[in-house]
């Protein structure tokens, strides 16, 4: 089974906030990844626009990587958006 738990093991003591954070994630590719990446970063980020959003398909166009520069203002909120990304079930890997 895939754990799908958040680390918490992210040097988190170097971290500086407010802070520009890249993110990048990977899944099946499809429109409904794209569509449930944004959403979760409206909820997190409401001023994010999805025309932000980088897509780069894999070598084979199986999976799709998605990423999005970031401006996260304190801690708690980069671990509530990392718990948000874990529960979609469309989402394979978040960096």
């Amino acid at each position: 089974m895939l754990d799908r738990t958040p680390s918490r093991e992210l040097q988190e003591h170097l971290w500086v906030f407010p802070m520009d954070y890249p993110i990048k994630l990977i899944g099946l590719a499809g429109d409904e990844l794209r569509v449930a990446v944004v959403d979760i970063l409206v909820k997190h980020f409401p001023d994010f626009d999805g025309k932000n959003l980088d897509t780069q398909p894999s070598r084979t166009g199986k999976y799709h990587s998605l990423t999005a520069q970031l401006r996260f203002e304190e801690l708690e909120q980069v671990h509530k958006l990392y718990a948000d990304l874990a529960a979609c079930p469309l989402i394979k890997t978040a960096l």
